[in-house]
């Protein structure tokens, strides 16, 4: 029987990375970073485009970390597990309006407080939506994945790679848009599909079994592709070519392409983070450690909170109104996007760690009798 799978600390890290780039994203989109900086032009642009391209990886890296994980759990099908996840995400939808329509009566319609009861249906929260998709359908995966040796493994990927990451971007670039299409074929919505989930589910599986290049058997400290800086430079340099793309072909519509999650650098630049966190040991500073696992426990209420539409537009258009080419023009504009990162993460994780304490003092409690 597989062993259980036990937390690495760097990968909670990893986690609580991903959750901060999140934030960045959001403040490029509703923040409107994104367009001003292309406005502007000059440093600024460059500055934005460096940074957004190398945070194109967090979506994927939770669906990687949720199949590097569960890829080797035995059981059919785990329903507590399944509530652990779902649970929270309807405490949230239901919450969130009821407090909010509490504070300012009259703001949230009637057809938003029949969705918050059901938000795997409504999509109130698109990527939770698909995370439980997944989570469904892992135990299948799994028997299937079990029957497949190395070479087989190996083969499923690169077809996915071909399908979801080359021919799928090739398709909506000039000149091969027209000649080569995906139409009524796959939509992947720029990698926010459940055939993208499910992909990065199956990698995430291959990389708990095979470590890439080699079997986790064979450990060998000496052997390069196990020292964690030369996954760390492979993920720099592949954002690097990203941005080298975008300034070299300004009118070719690559931008929107390039911006997309299942890019093949922007899948290869997974791969190499992943990589680098998973070699990357810092199990000797044990305090670290377990303050790092702790704080990524709120990691998905913290998305769950920023992120609902309630929240999102209270916290971008009142909050935090930096749509403006003033905001950017400052000298110290990337300090205070970083602020304004940092005070998100720990509100909302200090509103979920509020909703987890009674669970946590319960556990504490039956752990010491």
């Amino acid at each position: 029987m597989a062993k259980k799978a036990t937390r690495n600390a760097s990968i909670e890290l990893l986690r609580i990375l991903m959750m901060l780039q999140i934030i960045f994203l959001h403040v490029s989109d509703y923040g409107d970073f994104s367009d001003i900086a292309t406005q502007m032009k000059g440093r600024v642009e460059l500055t934005y485009w460096v940074i957004w391209l190398m945070c194109r990886c967090p979506v994927y890296l939770f669906i990687i970390i949720m199949g590097y994980y569960l890829s080797e759990t035995r059981t059919d099908f785990n329903y507590n597990r399944l509530l652990k996840c779902y649970l929270p995400m309807y405490f949230y939808s239901v919450m969130i309006p009821v407090i909010y329509g509490l504070f300012r009566p009259g703001e949230v319609t009637k057809e938003q407080y029949i969705k918050a009861f059901m938000p795997f249906l409504s999509r109130t929260w698109y990527f939770m939506t698909l995370y439980l998709l997944v989570l469904i359908l892992s135990p299948f995966l799994n028997k299937m994945m079990r029957n497949l040796s190395r070479n087989e493994f190996l083969s499923l990927i690169l077809i996915c790679f071909f399908i979801f990451s080359i021919w799928q971007p090739l398709s909506m670039l000039e000149p091969f848009e027209g000649i080569i299409g995906t139409k009524k074929i796959l939509s992947t919505q720029g990698g926010k599909s459940l055939y993208d989930f499910v992909y990065m589910y199956i990698l995430g599986a291959y990389m708990r079994r095979y470590h890439i290049f080699k079997s986790h058997e064979a450990e060998d400290k000496e052997n390069i592709w196990n020292k964690p800086l030369i996954y760390l430079v492979g993920f720099l340099l592949l954002g690097l070519v990203n941005v080298i793309i975008v300034y070299k072909y300004p009118d070719e519509g690559i931008e929107s392409v390039i911006g997309y999650n299942d890019n093949p650098l922007v899948v290869l630049q997974c791969t190499c983070l992943f990589r680098f966190f998973e070699k990357l040991d810092i199990s000797r500073w044990e305090k670290a450690c377990k303050v790092i696992t702790y704080i990524s426990a709120g990691n998905l209420g913290i998305y769950m909170i920023h992120e609902h539409p309630l929240i999102r537009s209270l916290i971008w258009d009142e909050i935090f109104t930096i749509d403006n080419v003033a905001f950017y023009s400052q000298k110290w504009y990337l300090v205070k996007i970083i602020l304004i990162i940092l005070s998100i993460y720990a509100a909302c994780w200090i509103i979920d760690w509020l909703r987890r304490l009674p669970f946590i003092i319960y556990n504490r409690y039956h752990s010491a009798g």
